[in-house]
């Protein structure tokens, strides 16, 4: 029998918690909205409005220098009060680990095909893509819509913008996917193994890039390829490792919760029947309900590099702070009756994609590949089912979403 929320303390990494983080969720905003983890050296933060209080602060307050997706060996790691002066250090880390200025120089060295002007001209390679796997698919009957649809159609946009061919989407797709697996015993994964892999498989493409002259038509790589700001250029291995977020980030995050907010429409005839009828103009509406109720990533860490109280808390120099995205979508106090799915709820906050200074930097492309993904797939099919029994939601400290959603076509 698995524990009961307030029968176990609240570990990120515990088994229970993993299996099913939701029910912990429910019980600590409400006994513990700001909770210390001592074992960690943490603070835990359950609710929106103070998760929003937090990440609001800039100055470089917090800073991810712990890295943002931290396995428990690492946090059981106290820094004792003492934390490295903020320094640029050669070769470049990954800029989500850095502060300002160099976090804004880095991210914005290659935002330019995630701004919304430039998403919208990715529409038609999106919408040809998720034809053609509809294509290959639905005669099947039955396949993986997180895997074998989505998966495949997200990992083929981050080939077109890396510059790969779109023949590399499935090594993409499975490289991504190890993140989610993690220890069952200990909790976290091997996060290092896989932005590694993740370089390792991108520098070739961005030493070809920097061969032919960058000359801007691949901005997501000739950006960074280009910069000046630090008087010399980025090593190859450099540029990859500024990519690693889109390229991880793009590929995960949304199969998933294209095939579970599929399901969960689905299963609610009403208010299937309702976005059926004019899918143009409600699939954008329900796919914000979608990200809401089915965005796998549970939490972000971050390092305090500066005393500061907030939120009730009083948080000292080396200590990390959690914030806890997945109780934050259930929250009462934020959502009407937030367990429910309610596709065309009124518009409400999101922090699926975070808040303030590490705001996600693929949020429109993962918005219009959401849009695209769930209206094609019912053009061509509004009679479908899904095996639940062959379904795996493999437990998970962070990306905690479906593995793997089998449909049926009937």
């Amino acid at each position: 029998m698995s524990a009961h929320p307030t029968d176990l303390a609240y570990d990120p990494f515990s088994r229970e918690v993993m299996a099913d983080p939701l029910s912990f969720y429910k019980s600590l905003r409400k006994t513990s909205p700001v909770l210390y983890l001592p074992k960690y050296d943490t603070w835990a933060f359950f609710k929106f409005k103070d998760i929003m209080e937090v990440l609001s602060i800039g100055d470089n307050t917090f800073i991810p220098t712990d890295t943002t997706l931290p396995n428990p060996e690492r946090l059981l790691q106290h820094n004792h009060g003492q934390v490295k002066e903020f320094e640029l250090v050669e070769p470049f880390p990954i800029h989500t680990l850095l502060g300002s200025p160099h976090y804004e120089v880095l991210r914005k060295a290659h935002s330019k095909p995630m701004t919304p002007r430039s998403v919208v001209e990715l529409i038609q390679f999106a919408r040809e893509r998720a034809v053609e796997r509809l294509d290959l698919l639905l005669p099947k009957k039955h396949f993986d819509l997180t895997q074998e649809y989505g998966g495949i159609v997200a990992a083929s946009m981050i080939c077109h913008l890396l510059g790969m061919p779109l023949s590399y989407a499935q090594r993409v797709l499975d490289l991504v996917n190890r993140l989610s697996l993690t220890d069952p015993e200990k909790g976290g994964n091997d996060v290092a193994v896989t932005i590694g892999n993740s370089v390792e498989l991108m520098r070739p493409f961005i030493a070809k890039r920097r061969a032919a002259g960058a000359d801007g038509s691949l901005p997501l790589v000739d950006g960074l390829i280009q910069l000046t700001y630090y008087g010399r250029p980025l090593t190859d291995d450099e540029v990859a490792i500024q990519l690693v977020c889109v390229f991880i980030g793009g590929t995960e995050t949304v199969p998933k919760i294209a095939a579970h907010g599929l399901m969960e429409l689905v299963s609610r005839p009403d208010q299937f029947r309702a976005v059926c009828s004019d899918l143009q103009k409600n699939v954008p509406i329900v796919v914000e309900e979608m990200i809401r109720y089915c965005a796998p990533a549970q939490w972000f860490v971050r390092t305090a590099h500066k005393p500061v109280s907030v939120a009730g808390a009083d948080i000292k120099v080396g200590q990390r702070i959690m914030a806890v995205f997945g109780s934050a979508a259930r929250d009462e106090d934020e959502y009407d009756r937030p367990d429910e799915f309610i596709w065309n709820r009124k518009p409400t906050r999101l922090l699926a994609f975070g808040y303030g200074q590490h705001f996600c930097i693929g949020v429109h492309l993962a918005r219009m590949e959401l849009r695209v993904l769930v209206e094609e797939f019912l053009k061509r099919t509004q009679s479908f089912s899904f095996d639940r029994e062959q379904a795996v939601r493999l437990p998970s400290s962070f990306q905690w979403g479906w593995n793997n959603l089998p449909v049926l076509i009937h």
